[in-house]
């Protein structure tokens, strides 16, 4: 993950970018078959971006499934996309039929 050289560093003196790759080798590193990940690519360059697409690559290639939701693109080979609208319509609930100052 190119954290070699950061191995002493206390973990409050990385940047946001090292730490985003210090939980993706946590990541490999604890060998689970599915993995939820969520805005894995924020903070990392462009160099990380790719290291992180060769990630998900080989852990699909070996069976595993990965779960990612983002914002930013990352290129992963023969994915399904879903791509959700701007946003859901919000249902109304009880709660906000009631008029507050009616209350108050």
């Amino acid at each position: 993950m190119g954290l070699g050289r950061l191995a002493k560093e206390k973990p409050r003196m990385l940047s946001m970018g090292q730490r985003k790759r210090v939980q993706i080798a946590r990541l490999i590193a604890l060998d689970r078959p599915i993995w939820l990940l969520d805005e894995p690519s924020v903070a990392l360059d462009d160099e990380g971006v790719k290291l992180l697409e060769y990630i998900i690559s080989e852990h699909r290639k070996n069976g595993g499934i990965v779960i990612v939701a983002t914002h930013l693109p990352i290129e992963i080979p023969d994915s399904m996309v879903l791509r959700l609208p701007p946003r859901f319509p919000r249902r109304m609930t009880f709660f906000d039929m009631l008029d507050c100052s009616d209350i108050m």
